[in-house]
């Protein structure tokens, strides 16, 4: 038996939002963390429900250095409990496949964490009209 969960997608070309739902759609603690990537959780089982990026496509594009990070300004807020468990499933499979999180270290006592998305997948793209996947800028 795979442990492998199944992940189904939900692409909105009118707001070029992409929901990955792992396993079946059901009720979560869904946490903001950047304008436009969000995380449901099920805080039962400590496992994520689904994963929402909103201008996907401009999160895709790469830049002249690299793929795009953003800050996870999310976490500021939660309690330490809350904040361990966001960390913990975001790098964890299934959404380590689909967000890299690294720390930055602005000063020697404040690291902050960031994402960038992995690069998609191929079904994924194939949801993205063409003229939509930008080139990256320069």
């Amino acid at each position: 038996m795979s442990d492998r969960i199944e992940e189904q997608y939900e692409y909105d070309r009118e707001t070029d939002m992409l929901d990955v739902y792992f396993g079946e759609k059901r009720p979560a603690w869904t946490i903001e963390l950047t304008a436009n990537i969000t995380i449901s959780i099920d805080r039962e089982t400590e496992v994520p429900v689904a994963l929402g990026f909103l201008d996907f496509t401009e999160l895709i594009r790469p830049t002249p250095f690299g793929p795009r990070s953003f800050p996870i300004t999310g976490l500021a807020d939660l309690p330490i409990v809350e904040r361990d468990l966001v960390l913990r499933v975001l790098t964890s499979p299934p959404v380590s496949s689909w967000l890299d999180v690294s720390a930055v270290q602005e000063l020697p006592d404040s690291p902050f964490a960031v994402a960038h998305l992995e690069p998609p997948s191929q079904e994924i793209l194939g949801l993205v009209p063409t003229s939509q996947v930008a080139a990256p800028c320069t």
